[in-house]
């Protein structure tokens, strides 16, 4: 298995669990990441969910057996047009189903975050990174493209010129400039991540499941008056939850 699930109350942790690999992704992986979405999603009980990877890394990105010629990225050039961007884009679901996700995800990034792993960080709504962390898009200079979702939430999170600058050099950042750039809500000691990011995830999961899903749903939205109504709508159903039925 490349992941596990653990409970701690209304809390879940999604471990990536390839640690001789450093967790580096496969699809596989992402099959189970997809999986394991869904799965927590129709859990009423998941108020919150922290993504971290077990051993010294978070996720090295993908995994270089993928180049092979059975691989993931090894079998595109035998593959029509159509075909290898059906793949990419059932790739792609393993990252994407966090934004809609009806509960806060929180990276817990330590070790190396490159690539894909860096990706599926910037997937989630909030990071926490150790001091000592590693991240960068390591594509562009391999002559790839980020096709996992970093064109898309880099530049909302820290503008067009500083997200272009990261995707086309691939440059490595430790966990204080993730921070000072706006790319991790803070910077911890290694050895305090999965304190700092479960004490977050528990103060998170005090609020209603539903008062949780459609803020976020409301913030994510980016026409106005839409944002508007999933937020009235989400204000009901709380209200309806918290006082009784008046005659």
């Amino acid at each position: 298995m490349t992941l596990r699930i653990e409970r701690h109350d209304a809390v879940a942790r999604i471990v990536l669990s390839r640690p001789e690999r450093h967790n580096a992704q496969n699809p596989d992986m992402w099959r189970n990441l997809r999986a394991a979405g869904a799965g927590l999603a129709g859990d009423e009980s998941v108020r919150v969910v922290v993504l971290a990877g077990d051993g010294p890394s978070f996720s090295s990105g993908l995994d270089l057996g993928e180049l092979a010629p059975d691989g993931f990225l090894g079998r595109m050039p035998g593959l029509s047009a159509e075909e290898a961007m059906a793949a990419i884009r059932a790739a792609q679901e393993a990252f994407t189903w966090i934004e809609s996700a009806p509960f806060p995800v929180i990276a817990a990034v330590h070790g190396n975050a490159l690539g894909a792993g860096f990706q599926l960080a910037l997937a989630c709504d909030f990071r926490i990174v150790t001091e000592d962390a590693r991240l960068a898009l390591a594509e562009m200079p391999r002559g790839l493209v980020p096709d996992l979702g970093a064109t898309s939430t880099l530049p909302r999170l820290i503008g067009m010129e500083r997200a272009l600058e990261l995707i086309l050099t691939g440059r490595r950042i430790d966990g204080a400039e993730a921070v000072r750039l706006g790319l991790a809500l803070r910077c911890v000691p290694a050895e305090n991540l999965e304190e700092e990011s479960m004490n977050y995830a528990r103060s998170l999961a005090k609020a209603p499941r539903a008062a949780l899903a459609h803020a976020k749903a409301a913030t994510y939205e980016p026409d106005g008056a839409r944002s508007l109504r999933i937020a009235a709508a989400g204000q009901v159903e709380c209200v309806r939850a918290l006082l009784p039925e008046r005659g």
